[in-house]
């Protein structure tokens, strides 16, 4: 399994190809449609899924350009589904000036499924906190974290449907119970590992 990084430099967020062979799961589509797209291109891999670890607009700004132009299905978890579609909870006017009214998602993950992509196991893990509608996805050594993790942080609570002790019960009880060695990629930052931040995130200890 290979992963490659986009960095959309105006709000720091990351969006991540996942591909095994010659198709491609996009995660976080907050990068321009056609910087992905060219990114894809360049590796020769075609866009199968798009994937959202929750609703706020920097992961989701470019989404429906990217859904419409590679036809694409969504996954997410079910509550994301919903939220996409609000812009009181995406915040995408407070974020952009504009508003989103994303379309529900294709295919709806189930906490703790496990569901094959490109060749690739991924296994949705609902954490809610930051949003009420947060899941990370692990493949294989490989956990896309979203806004729930970063590298000695965590994700906001202080916006809509956010809540601090969900969060900290999530991290706690979802992802800290995972081997150490898994490594963390996150919507913002730098990446991580699970037995780091168990032992040096001021915020969540293990």
């Amino acid at each position: 399994m290979k992963i490659e990084r986009l960095t959309n430099y105006y709000t720091d967020e990351n969006t991540y190809i996942v591909y095994e062979n010659d198709g491609a799961v996009v995660i976080d589509p907050g990068n321009e449609a056609e910087k992905i797209i060219k990114a894809a291109s360049d590796l020769k891999l075609k866009i199968e899924y798009i994937f959202i670890t929750h609703c706020h607009y920097d992961h989701i700004e470019f989404l429906e350009e990217l859904r419409k132009i590679t036809g694409a299905p969504l996954v997410s978890g079910d509550k994301g589904a919903v939220n996409i579609g609000d812009s009181n909870i995406n915040l995408s006017f407070q974020g952009l000036g504009h508003e989103i009214f994303a379309e529900k998602s294709e295919i709806i993950m189930s906490d703790g499924e496990v569901k094959n992509f490109c060749g690739i196991d991924f296994k949705c893990i609902y954490t809610p906190g930051h949003t009420s509608c947060g899941v990370c996805y692990l493949a294989e050594n490989n956990l896309f974290a979203g806004d729930t993790l970063f590298l000695r942080s965590i994700g906001r609570t202080d916006m809509p449907t956010g809540s601090a002790d969900e969060l900290v019960k999530s991290i706690k009880t979802k992802l800290y119970t995972l081997d150490d060695d898994v490594k963390i990629y996150s919507g913002h930052g730098n990446s991580t590992t699970i037995g780091y931040e168990k032992k040096y995130n001021f915020f969540v200890k293990g």
